[in-house]
């Protein structure tokens, strides 16, 4: 028998089985035990976290036979067999980007009318349903409008938003969410002694849940890849690291050392040492960010995932808490610009001994890193009290507030543009309160700012902009009335921009109307200009 990757033979056929998506699993067991099933599902989430797995789970499900009290599939009668070989014919798993024409819509369209051959439901998986065309869209709507009831559609994409509004009115949607790091760990552990692999360190496995960002298939493929350079043999740190293409722990150690002890030379040598061993630039970056991230966040005994220290005994020694940030930004931003650049090797490699020569590039300011009377390990034998951090002068406009989210929350921006403050913020020695009100309409944007995942985001931006702590962020999003939103002047953001736009374009209109060329040209054909399209007008 052919060897089977890791991700297919562990794949979920029990509702339970499933990692990380209860919240889902749990809706669709009590939709199958009330038998109030929806004609349309939409499964949206990243890659790898179960959309189609839950699909193909559901359709075995609602087409079994000898249901289980746990609404599970049976697996042992014809239609769940049938689906399970792909040779169901009341059950189709459809790809949605090599099948997106209109043609293909309208063959499926056709189809549907049809009754099962077995059961009382015939079902459509449509996989990467945002890949349809246009015209293949405005094809399947019509039947998404006005279904048979014996036919049961379920879409799964990794990017909803490009789906139309009146598809997604149609469905009952389902957010797959990121599988935590210690759920995947634990589900890591599970299968590899299922399995009897062996490793040197149980800490590598938490690395390829770290490494797998939440998807349990990508941290499966990843298994499966180290697996394949170890063979038999138990999988150490040499093979850990090799099968990953990473660079040794104890390079990225040294490389981190010779940046806080500021040594260029040496420095340089290494990270040339790290391309000759044709490591990908992007895996150093990523490794050099979350080894400054473990000294930060363990300022005490900085260690890496082996237990081992990060940095040489006593090379935190009058290095300030604000320099450590001061490296840490420093690196994120210039490496940015790095990897874009037509060099990135030699830029990044210029950024490296930048770090290392921060104290003359910041002379005569060394303040910028210098801030803190007391350097990390060299705490007195009683502590000074400190005094509270007063708030750094942030504009309180709302629209500033805006502008420094930057372009890398692009999502909250754009729902946040459609509120404004109801109230001026209310600062305090190191706190902050803010109350923003949407249009009463404006549904939409505060429920998705109030959901538990983006309120944490929310919150840690505005806290930064303010330069306060997060858990000293207070936050509420109110509805504003209309009533009330012109009794007292509320306006968001958007409908400020909004009317700042038509005001330019009425402002290039006129401009253009009175040009003194258009005015001659008026007079000379004896007509008149009665509209101007602009090339920006939206």
């Amino acid at each position: 028998m052919s060897y089977q990757v890791l991700a297919r033979k562990w794949r979920p056929k029990r509702f339970e089985e499933v990692v990380g998506q209860e919240h889902v699993t749990r809706s669709l067991q009590n939709s199958l035990k009330s038998a109030k099933l929806a004609h349309a599902y939409l499964f949206t989430g990243t890659r790898g976290v179960g959309k189609t797995t839950i699909a193909r789970l559901f359709g075995k499900a609602i087409r079994c036979e000898n249901r289980g009290p746990d609404m599970n599939p049976c697996l042992q009668c014809n239609p769940c067999k049938d689906i399970e070989s792909a040779y169901s014919l009341d059950y189709q798993e459809i790809d949605g980007a090599s099948n997106n024409s209109v043609d293909n819509v309208r063959e499926l369209i056709e189809n549907v009318r049809y009754l099962p051959a077995i059961g009382s439901h015939k079902i459509y998986v449509i996989d990467e349903v945002h890949m349809l065309s246009t015209a293949a869209f405005n094809a399947l709507l019509k039947t998404l409008e006005e279904p048979p009831e014996h036919v049961i559609f379920i879409f799964a994409t990794t990017e909803a938003q490009k789906l139309l509004g009146t598809i997604l009115s149609r469905c009952q949607r389902f957010d797959l969410r990121n599988v935590p790091v210690d759920v995947l760990t634990a589900h890591l552990k599970v299968i590899i002694q299922k399995e009897s692999i062996k490793f040197s360190d149980e800490r590598f496995i938490e690395r390829l849940a770290v490494y797998g960002k939440g998807s349990v298939r990508d941290a499966l493929s990843l298994l499966d890849q180290v697996l394949s350079l170890a063979g038999e043999g138990k999988i150490d740190e040499t093979v850990f690291f090799q099968s990953l293409g990473l660079a040794r722990a104890g390079a990225i150690r040294d490389l981190l050392g010779h940046i806080i002890l500021e040594r260029p030379l040496e420095a340089s040598n290494l990270f040339q040492q790290l391309l000759q061993e044709n490591i990908d630039l992007k895996r150093i970056v990523d490794q050099m960010l979350e080894a400054f991230y473990g000294v930060i966040q363990n300022i005490d005994h900085p260690a890496d995932i082996y237990g081992q220290d990060l940095l040489p005994k006593d090379a935190l020694n009058g290095v300030t808490f604000a320099e450590l940030f001061w490296i840490y930004e420093t690196f994120i931003k210039d490496c940015e610009w790095a990897m874009v650049g037509p060099s990135p090797d030699k830029v990044l490699d210029l950024v490296l001994q930048k770090l290392d020569h921060r104290r003359q590039i910041l002379q005569p300011d060394r303040s910028l890193i210098q801030n803190s009377a007391t350097a990390v390990n060299a705490a007195p034998a009683k502590a000074a009290p400190v005094a509270p951090v007063k708030p750094k002068t942030a504009n309180p406009s709302f629209d500033a507030l805006v502008e420094s989210l930057g372009n890398d929350s692009m999502t909250i921006r754009g729902n946040l543009e459609m509120g404004n403050f109801v109230e001026a913020p209310k600062l305090t020695d190191d706190g902050v309160s803010v109350i923003i009100g949407f249009h009463d309409k404006d549904i939409l944007p505060r429920e998705f700012l109030q959901d538990t995942d983006v309120m944490p985001k929310l919150r840690t931006k505005i806290a930064s902009h303010f330069g306060v702590k997060p858990e000293k962020t207070m936050i509420k999003l109110v509805a504003v009335d209309e009533a009330e939103a012109l009794r007292n002047g509320f306006t968001s953001l958007a409908d400020r921009e909004t009317k700042k736009h038509q005001t330019e374009v009425k402002e290039k209109r006129e401009k253009l109307l009175n040009d003194p060329y258009i005015k001659e040209a008026e007079k000379l054909f004896g007509a008149k200009v009665d509209k101007v399209v602009l090339k920006d007008e939206r």
